[in-house]
């Protein structure tokens, strides 16, 4: 199989006399490679139900590590839908045209998937419709879609029944560690799927806001996401006032039927409403105006500083960190005689809030990309390269019971959402083989930052 050829020509040019950076910098793209071909495990481009979207963990230990694993779905679709937008930024930078088109025909399969599978479908069983209104299930991926068509053959590809885990060795077979293994269930898989939270709304518009920056002006790939990210702000806005609430029930999500979503159903909104509507505007929004910002001054002033709070809770960094790179949004206040001063600082708080796991090399990739900036500090570049570096050459992977990489920090199925201590493998999160979207979004993105660099 191509993919366990690669893998040998990757040890092999680990362990040749190449200088270090060159090794490194060739290891990674060659890297890139075997994770983009390594997809074919986790997803299935295409236009019917469950196709083009993506998996987030394979083989899970609560599974009998033999499951395809779609919960939390919006969050691992955002990063599908960046990694393959930067992609084809890199492919078009790159002048390689001809596989730039078909990563734009793999966005468009996405987007396609959210809007006819996602938003207007809230039944697995495609019974009831709903029009296309910005609210959306998590995942809409037939129980049965294994053993439909081909598909048992294709996301088994290369593999065998004897491809399963053996944890006195902690392989699939004799596997390398990360590469998938046997799979023959759809885990999670309920008959009525779970509604959106508001960090899964965060998780897709972060997908959205690559696709709009990095894909043709006007293009239908960029009309597209700018009309579905722009209906996911609006109904997380106003879903109360579609059932009748007062405006203090503003940025409290409600599903179509008029239920209100919980606290722990991530249905309050209130916090990040500024980032919400900043973001809105990155994607052309211009409904804001001098009454709404005055109504929300409180938003406005617990967003600013959050930058400087901290949070325990790492999904709080991520989801305000998202937005705030989207909308650009965080300010310093500087009061000056007769008004305030607000400094730009969305690249300070970036740093403040995300450097504790890790992830403030990212963040601020993803934040350069979107805005046309470049990093001010190269120390920065050097630690996202041996992050980049740290990545196992099979894919990023954690079986439990001590069975992971240790220290390389790639031990986590989305590694710029979960805390260090998943990352480095000392705590187990949910064990499986992870898809590596994550690393590629990331290459992406450091190479994107490479070109600005050699442009100014």
């Amino acid at each position: 199989m191509r993919m366990r050829k690669l893998y040998l020509v990757i040890s092999l040019f680990f362990i040749s006399g190449v200088g270090i950076y060159a090794q490194n910098d060739s290891l990674n793209a060659l890297k890139y490679e075997h994770y983009r071909q390594r997809l074919v495990y986790f997803v299935k481009p295409g236009f019917e139900q469950g196709n083009s979207q993506i998996a987030g963990i394979r083989n899970r230990w609560d599974y009998g590590y033999s499951d395809l694993n779609f919960g939390q779905h919006g969050i691992y679709m955002g990063y599908y839908l960046a990694m393959l937008a930067s992609e084809y930024k890199v492919l078009m930078l790159e002048e390689k045209s001809t596989m730039a088109r078909k990563t734009q025909i793999e966005i468009k399969q996405a987007l396609y998937q959210y809007i006819n599978y996602l938003d207007k479908s809230h039944s697995r069983t495609i019974v009831q419709k709903d029009s296309f209104d910005g609210f959306f299930v998590r995942e809409n991926v037939p129980c049965n879609f294994l053993y439909q068509k081909n598909n048992f053959e294709y996301f088994n590809q290369g593999l065998t029944h004897n491809d399963r885990i053996n944890l006195q060795t902690g392989h699939f077979g004799t596997l390398p560690p990360g590469h998938p293994g046997w799979v023959d269930q759809i885990s999670e898989c309920d008959s009525i799927p779970n509604v959106m939270s508001q960090d899964e709304v965060i998780g897709v518009l972060m997908g959205l806001a690559m696709v709009y920056k990095c894909l043709p002006e006007n293009s239908e790939e960029q009309l597209i996401a700018k009309e579905i990210a722009l209906k996911m702000i609006q109904y997380v806005r106003n879903s109360s006032r579609k059932h009748g609430h007062a405006l203090s029930m503003r940025w409290r999500i409600f599903s179509p039927e008029g239920q209100k979503l919980r606290l722990s159903q991530g249905g309050v909104a209130w916090f990040f409403a500024q980032g919400f509507v900043k973001s809105a505007k990155f994607f052309g929004d211009t409904t804001d105006n001098f009454l709404r910002k005055l109504s929300r001054y409180p938003q406005d002033l617990f967003f600013q500083f959050g930058q400087f709070m901290p949070s325990p809770n790492p999904d709080n960094i991520h989801m305000m960190t998202t937005l705030a790179a989207i909308g650009d949004v965080w300010r310093v206040p500087i009061p000056v005689v007769g008004f305030i001063l607000k400094i730009p600082a969305t690249r300070f708080g970036i740093n403040s809030k995300t450097s504790t796991h890790d992830w403030e090399g990212f963040y601020q990739l993803y934040y350069n990309q979107l805005h046309d900036r470049t990093l001010r500090k190269k120390s920065v570049l050097k630690m996202i390269e041996s992050q980049l570096n740290q990545a196992p050459m099979e894919g990023p992977y954690n079986y439990g019971h001590g069975f992971n990489p240790k220290g390389s920090g790639w031990s986590a199925s989305y590694k710029f959402h979960l805390k260090k201590s998943i990352q480095q493998g000392e705590k187990d999160g949910i064990p499986g083989n992870y898809n590596g979207v994550d690393y590629l979004l990331y290459y992406n993105l450091y190479k994107l930052e490479l070109y600005r660099e050699k442009r100014n």
